[in-house]
């Protein structure tokens, strides 16, 4: 790590006084202190810190958490004239504790061209809905629980304005049902935003859409189309020291094109077609600014999947939090949160309670 940085310093010594670049660097560290509580009403369970899987029919796991978050980061803009651009890396906590390990979060440059922007390399898409602050399991956010989400991907897009659209990779994900084979790519993964912002509120629309096909090896021999959409729209008021947000999304397939809320991929339907899945998601958050130095929030996601295959049961989440956001000093903060996650029908067609989950704890932060 300390190589990386060193490098990192030495080109921008070197390039700014010949480039004319601006360089600025920035670093978040990030701690999740938790209580964890998680019922799994005899289904099976896994282990809330990462570990192997629990036995079957384990009612009940409960942890302490105390972890370095892996969304700790270090990175630098970067701007020369019309030329600009991003690297972040993501500081993870090894195995155990043990040395940190480093992964790339984002990196892109920007060309703004005047009547637009043209922009290369990974970032945000724009099938992202960040209207929660919600901070448990790494800055959580509602996201997959009510609010859409694609995560950050290789990308080429172009905005004008308020609108942006995107050429992404295309995820390719496998089909339940069907024997190791090849997958046959044609397309980019695509997606369009548009939204604007205002004085007390602001909106935002978007939409994606993936395709590839699927070659059968095995003895099922059939090639297969699997397509992927999602439609969704968030908006957002200010009453004062008041606000309201709200998002919504809808489609099938999600988790064969990356986007989170989707609790399995796509599935043959034994003959020459799949079995999809259809994804809903609603989120509701709400605040209250105290003071300069005190935030409070709350905020409720609804997840439902509900799958063609015969014999899966239809899924949902409920996922709840209440926080306040304090600021201890510029650029250090506090977030106590207590969280309740109720996980309905358990999809696998057992037609059984899937259980629920408590959280009690605080995120600690420190921007520099």
């Amino acid at each position: 790590m300390k190589k990386l940085i060193l490098v990192i310093a030495a080109v921008a010594l070197i390039a700014s006084p010949a480039m004319a670049v601006d360089w600025n660097f920035y670093g978040s560290a990030r701690m999740a202190t938790y209580y964890n509580s998680r019922d799994y009403n005899n289904g099976t369970p896994a282990d809330l810190n990462g570990g192997p899987a629990l036995p079957a029919g384990t009612d009940e796991d409960d942890e302490f958490q105390w972890d370095l978050q892996g969304n700790s980061r270090l990175g630098a803009t970067v701007k020369a004239e019309n030329i600009s651009g991003r690297f972040e890396v993501a500081l993870r906590q090894g195995d155990g504790g043990g040395d940190e390990t480093v992964n790339t979060r984002r990196i892109f440059g920007t060309w703004d061209f005047g009547a637009g922007k043209l922009k290369v390399g990974k970032d945000y898409s724009p099938v992202s809905q960040f209207i929660s602050g919600q901070v448990f399991d790494g800055d959580a956010g509602l996201l997959g629980n009510g609010a859409a989400y694609a995560g950050r991907e290789g990308q080429i897009s172009l905005s004008f304005g308020g609108f942006e659209i995107a050429a992404i990779t295309n995820k390719g994900n496998n089909i339940r049902g069907l024997d190791t084979g090849d997958q046959d790519i044609y397309l980019p993964k695509m997606e369009a935003g548009w939204g604007m912002s205002f004085d007390t509120w602001n909106f935002g629309v978007m939409g994606g859409f993936q395709y590839f096909s699927y070659e059968d090896a095995g003895p099922n021999d059939e090639d297969v189309d699997v397509t992927a959409w999602i439609i969704g729209g968030d908006a957002g008021v200010n009453f004062g020291p008041a606000y309201v947000k709200g998002a919504v999304s809808y489609g099938e397939n999600w988790s064969n094109a990356g986007w989170a809320g989707a609790v399995a991929p796509a599935a043959f339907d034994g003959d020459d077609d799949i079995d999809s899945i259809t994804t809903l998601q609603v989120a509701l958050v709400g605040g209250f600014k105290f003071t300069d130095q005190m935030t409070f929030e709350v905020g409720a996601g609804y997840n439902d999947n509900d799958s063609d295959v015969k014999g899966e049961d239809e899924s949902d989440v409920w996922a709840y939090y209440g926080q306040a956001v304090i600021s201890l000093a510029p650029g250090v903060w506090l977030i106590p949160e207590v969280g309740y996650y109720n996980y309905g029908d358990d999809f696998g067609g057992t037609g059984k309670d899937a259980g629920d989950q408590i959280y009690l704890g605080a995120k600690w932060q420190i921007d520099f």
